[in-house]
């Protein structure tokens, strides 16, 4: 059934299962709230409404409402994939579709009982009976436009300007991508600190660099919320800043904020914190980069071009070098 299409697409959108475009697109908040949750506890409530539609009088009429304003709320957020982010999410697109077929399949399940009836007689109080339940249809799909409308959030638009260009260092505007993935507690990451840190402050000077947090040990979430915060606020400063949680991380593996702003006071760095929803789709945004860009392990450290297509991962503390990252980008750029 296409409520559990949509369902199982809204459920790997959250675990950041995506392609090219959904960076973009998972950073968008329904009222502040992430969208791949909500579409899994919507396609739920559609999923048991339909299974029940037999049992419950109620139920039978709840599924068209519920498919009535979730096709008014994807038809918002395809306009944006289009129009505003420019690139197209796949499992977005498929939830779209998902949605789309179950509103066709319900129609033509209801369509042959409503013509018998009109025409078995009584035809003005079906008509009428027919008439309210499709305005109340009508309803449903302007108000789900009209939420998602007003409700959504754009990336340059949220409360800590948390967007994926704010969530990157050096040339934003270059074909040049580096993507550093390290965990804060990886012995092999530690090692490979110095060089990545050089590498980077070197990359930046022609590329743009993003730095992933992947958590292969739990404990590094307890980190990513502070990270995250410095890399927002604190571009000029944030290399200094993130030595600093590192020396922070072999001391303790839950940092209090006291903890984290006593660390970085020495630079003259103030730890301010984001709101959760801001580090939630962060924390989405670098399992998305993970998956997208098919990381193995830590440490690495994905070069690519937008202009060429072309990638190359380093892994490794061996393969990790500054001289290696600025390598791969001449490589893969073609320079």
């Amino acid at each position: 059934m296409p409520f559990a299409a949509a369902w199982i697409l809204s459920a790997m959108s959250w675990l950041g299962i995506c392609y090219d475009g959904c960076e973009e697109t998972n950073l968008y908040r329904l009222f502040g709230i992430p969208l791949s949750p909500l579409g899994v506890g919507y396609f739920t409530l559609c999923g048991l409404a339909f299974l029940t539609r037999d049992r419950f009088r109620f139920s039978g009429f709840l599924v068209p409402l519920l498919l009535s304003g979730a096709l008014g709320s994807e038809f918002v957020l395809v306009w944006i994939q289009k129009s505003v982010i420019g690139k197209w999410c796949p499992l977005c697109v498929g939830i779209a579709l998902s949605v789309v077929t179950a509103c066709v399949l319900i129609a033509l399940e209801r369509f042959p009982g409503i013509a018998i009836r009109i025409r078995g007689g009584e035809r003005n109080l079906e008509m009428k009976r027919l008439a309210g339940k499709t305005a109340l249809i009508l309803l449903a799909f302007l108000a789900g436009m009209g939420i998602s409308a007003r409700g959504l959030s754009k990336p340059d638009a949220f409360a800590a300007g948390l967007s994926v260009k704010s969530l990157a260092f050096g040339d934003t505007e270059s074909s040049s991508e580096v993507y550093i993935v390290t965990d804060w507690f990886c012995p092999a990451c530690r090692a490979a600190e110095p060089e990545i840190l050089k590498g980077a402050r070197n990359a930046m000077r022609q590329a743009k660099v993003v730095f992933v947090d992947y958590p292969i040990h739990p404990e590094t979430l307890n980190y990513i919320p502070f990270n995250l915060s410095f890399i927002v606020r604190e571009k000029e400063k944030y290399l200094q800043v993130r030595e600093a949680l590192a020396t922070l991380a072999r001391k303790t593996k839950e940092p209090t904020p006291e903890d984290v702003q006593a660390a970085v006071s020495p630079l003259g760095v103030k730890y301010v914190p984001l709101n959760y929803a801001d580090v939630l789709a962060g924390v989405q945004y670098f399992s998305t980069l993970v998956n997208k860009l098919k990381v193995q392990g830590t440490p690495s450290v994905v070069v690519q071009d937008s202009r060429t297509g072309k990638t190359k991962t380093l892994y490794g503390m061996s393969d990790i070098t500054s001289e290696n990252i600025l390598k791969t980008i001449a490589e893969v750029s073609g320079r």
